[in-house]
């Protein structure tokens, strides 16, 4: 018989698990100080998804594994990213769909253009969910947790969160091994793209260039080159960087990724076929000026409305004018006399 799902409960994605009551949330087991190997961890994954749930779809727990990877606040050392864990776990089952949608709106303030190219693994938030669902979705996201996911992706050192690529190791996981086939997509493991980092970049990598890749998946080669840069000391915000690839699902993969492994301002994804489109390095970029413009407007629209709710506030206070009828208190005749 399954838990019963907990009652819903107020949390805050900027609230410090410090300040939670002492001690591990109820039913919370012990995360490890480890990370799990990476296969291992897309196994467990899919594994827990199809026990829990049985759909075919993967988007949503894709999407858990993104929202814990791009979790905001980032830890140092063992036993905050237990503090953290805990908390984390402690979301109710209900909360989740909420929660996705917080985290995809703390990163869409910084970089539009890839929170909207990961939006196949993100939108489902938006739907309303069943009971059991939402069961499975907290399932996935405790056994992310269980297998180190916040020892993968959760340090501030951006060199430390690109280890691995996680988001591949799920989203191959969980496909059908006749979708992997047909797709043509197999994962490269770290090793190897590690190693083919250091044959073609050389010991001596110059301090700006670019690297496009036209099937690019969800960027396991892009990851290693950008640790390869950094172990010659030089930056790969610097660099420019330029992802495609035809398959939705594996192109959110990657601009999650980008954001993991913190490549830079010149990091772009697009989804598209490179045979019948072409490079799509332009189109990318008009589309990120033209969210980063609709963000702009958007944030001088809030400040704008802050300001005037200030400004009435202080008018109120000084008695120059009065509340509108919806803010009046309800006892409106015993107030004014």
């Amino acid at each position: 018989m399954r838990r019963p799902i907990p009652p819903p409960r107020r949390h805050c994605l900027n609230h410090h698990p410090e300040s939670s009551p002492a001690g591990p949330a109820r039913h919370t087991p012990r995360f490890p100080t480890r990370r799990s190997p990476d296969a291992a961890f897309g196994e467990a994954i899919a594994d827990t998804w199809h026990r829990t749930h049985g759909a075919k779809r993967l988007d949503i727990p894709a999407g858990i594994v993104a929202t814990l990877a791009l979790w905001p606040t980032k830890t140092e050392g063992a036993w905050h990213a237990q503090q953290l864990a805990d908390f984390i776990a402690n979301q109710p089952a209900e909360k989740w769909p909420d929660t996705v949608g917080e985290v995809a709106s703390v990163h869409w303030v910084q970089r539009p253009d890839l929170i909207s190219t990961a939006a196949p693994i993100l939108r489902w938030a938006e739907d309303e969910h069943s009971p059991d669902t939402l069961y499975a979705i907290k399932a996935v996201a405790l056994t992310a947790l269980k297998h180190g996911i916040l020892h993968h992706t959760g340090d501030r050192d951006p060199a430390l969160r690109s280890d691995t690529d996680l988001m591949s190791w799920t989203i191959t996981a969980l496909r059908h091994r006749g979708d992997r086939s047909w797709l043509g997509e197999f994962h490269t493991t770290s090793d190897v793209a590690d190693a083919m980092s250091r044959l073609s970049m050389g010991a001596h990598p110059p301090a700006v260039s670019s690297l496009y890749e036209c099937a690019g998946g969800t960027g396991g080669m892009f990851r290693a080159a950008a640790q390869h840069l950094r172990t010659c000391s030089v930056d790969p915000r610097r660099w420019t960087w330029h992802l495609q690839d035809l398959d939705p699902i594996a192109a959110a993969g990657a601009a999650v990724n980008f954001l993991i492994w913190d490549l830079g301002p010149n990091a772009t994804v697009a989804c598209g076929n490179v045979l019948s489109q072409g490079d799509l390095h332009t189109q990318a970029l008009k589309a990120r000026a033209e969210l980063e413009e609709l963000r702009d407007r958007l944030a001088d629209k809030a400040a704008s409305t802050v300001a005037q709710l200030r400004t009435l506030r202080m008018l109120e206070d000084l008695g120059i004018c009065s509340p509108p009828p919806h803010a009046r208190p309800e006892n409106s005749d015993q107030s004014a006399a």
